[in-house]
């Protein structure tokens, strides 16, 4: 009898070390926000010794670059592609859920319970639902503003705390930095290398003056043409000699690298970009952030506030999806928004994720992003499930035309011929779209109030969203709202 519980003693003990001793399942994960690598790191860390500690899972963080698509692609192609890629990345299929790189919530346990702690506006059709399934939340808020580099300005003679209204002061502000450098700045940059910015930061100015750029909301259609005067203008300080040289090669990270080096004196700006000067490209100048400006110095309409869903997409092709499960809920906790936020590194449109945040946020550059929000109107990407981009397009066309020149005018309009002309055969192709869902009819763009849609459906937007953050957000920043 002794010699049976001691044989059973030395079971148990075998059992439970081995238990205890188990290697963690490891999960790779992929993110393209370099504004925040290292808060995402820490953030990392915190859940490997936390949550990940007692699930038995551990993560491992990849950083990826501009050419993060590529990459993923070919990851894919040899069924080593991440368990998680963050939300937004664009991975260069048309449809990544026919493409089986997306995995469905719902497939998971508990997912049920899960959702009934979130609003009913997070579930938008195309955003974070495809066909009614859940893939994402929406956590991720970016709008655009104008950096500039407050040391040239005064280098120049410029009032550092009077940036430019006017295209006709941005083009004779970026003159005189530029000629008081000497040759080592100059007054303006533009990355023209990189198509994707495109569908952001140019079209918002643009929609500053009035003009529907990139999508017309309020007739349903592709509206190429409102990036004229944007585009001009760029052009004209490319010919007064102030446009920072070989805009159109120059990629998005090599202008924020040489902004930070104090070689530039103003750029088209995206709220990411706070982060990546903040950490990635530590700026060694004083810099500041302002409005938008317009070709006349006065507003003619609210540029978009793009919503994104967030904050990981699990790759369908994870052989680790329980798991996987586990970091993307742990990520949507209010807690941990409510560091992002407090870190300058998120603008999370969710005014309750305010209450966990710990102290107000000291980055004013990221104040001047956050608590201007009542600026902007709120936004997705039109629901076109499946639609494959024409080749030509707005970046393709200005590419061209700033190492080549030629008539802009001309080219846009037929940029927007062969969109628009595409867009009709989608909608033969694709009957089960309906033209209704992303035409709002009452669109304003003065008010920024989208109205109710033509067609109903589950692609809508709550229109007093920004309304109620900017209410809950006061005090909160330094802008003072």
């Amino acid at each position: 009898m002794r010699y049976r519980t001691a044989l059973l003693l030395l079971v148990f003990v075998f059992v439970f070390t081995t238990g205890a001793g188990a290697k963690p399942v490891k999960l790779a994960m992929w993110t393209h926000h370099r504004h925040m690598a290292d808060h995402l790191q820490n953030l990392v860390a915190e859940f490997n010794r936390s949550t990940g500690r007692e699930k038995g899972i551990e993560i491992s963080l990849r950083i990826i670059g501009d050419d993060a698509w590529d990459i993923f692609q070919n990851a894919q192609n040899r069924g080593e592609g991440p368990d998680l890629y963050s939300s937004g990345f664009v991975t260069g299929y048309a449809n990544p859920f026919e493409a089986g790189v997306i995995a469905f919530f719902d497939d998971l346990p508990g997912f049920a319970e899960w959702k009934e702690q979130w609003p009913d506006w997070y579930w938008i059709e195309g955003l974070t639902t495809y066909q009614g399934r859940a893939y994402a939340v929406p956590t991720q808020v970016f709008n655009s503003r104008l950096i500039y580099n407050k040391d040239l300005f005064r280098k120049a003679g410029l009032d550092p705390d009077r940036p430019p209204r006017s295209y006709r002061e941005v083009r004779e502000f970026a003159k005189k930095i530029t000629d008081s450098s000497g040759g080592s700045a100059y007054g303006f940059a533009y990355c023209g290398a990189d198509c994707w910015p495109l569908e952001w930061m140019p079209s918002q100015w643009a929609e500053a003056n009035g003009d529907p750029a990139y999508w017309d909301w309020k007739n349903g259609r592709w509206a190429m043409q409102g990036y004229l005067k944007v585009f001009q203008l760029i052009l004209e300080m490319k010919e007064d000699g102030s446009l920072f040289p070989g805009a159109a090669t120059l990629t998005n990270d090599a202008l924020r690298a040489q902004f930070a080096q104090g070689r530039i004196g103003m750029f088209m700006a995206e709220s990411w970009d706070v982060g990546v000067l903040a950490d990635q490209f530590p700026a060694k100048y004083d810099w500041g952030v302002a409005p938008v400006p317009t070709y006349d110095g006065e507003f003619h309409g609210k540029p978009r506030a793009m919503l994104l869903g967030g904050f990981w997409n699990i790759n369908q092709q994870s052989r680790y999806k329980l798991e996987a499960w586990e970091v993307v809920k742990w990520f949507a906790r209010y807690e941990i928004r409510g560091k992002m936020l407090t870190a300058a590194k998120n603008i999370d449109l969710d005014p309750k994720v305010l209450a966990y945040v710990e102290e107000s946020p000291q980055n004013s550059g990221f104040a001047a992003f956050a608590g201007t929000l009542d600026q902007d109107y709120l936004a997705t990407y039109p629901h076109l499930p499946g639609w494959q981009a024409p080749e030509i397009s707005p970046c393709t066309v200005f590419q061209c035309i700033l190492a080549e020149g030629g008539d802009l005018e001309a080219e846009l309009r037929k940029v927007d011929e062969i969109w628009n002309r595409q867009l009709d055969e989608y909608f033969a192709a694709h009957p089960w779209v309906d033209r209704g869902w992303n035409t709002y009819p009452e669109f304003d763009g003065r008010t920024g109030r989208l109205g109710p849609p033509q067609t109903p459906h589950t692609h809508i937007l709550k229109p007093d969203l920004i309304d109620e953050w900017v209410a809950a957000a006061k005090g909160f920043f330094s802008s003072g709202h």
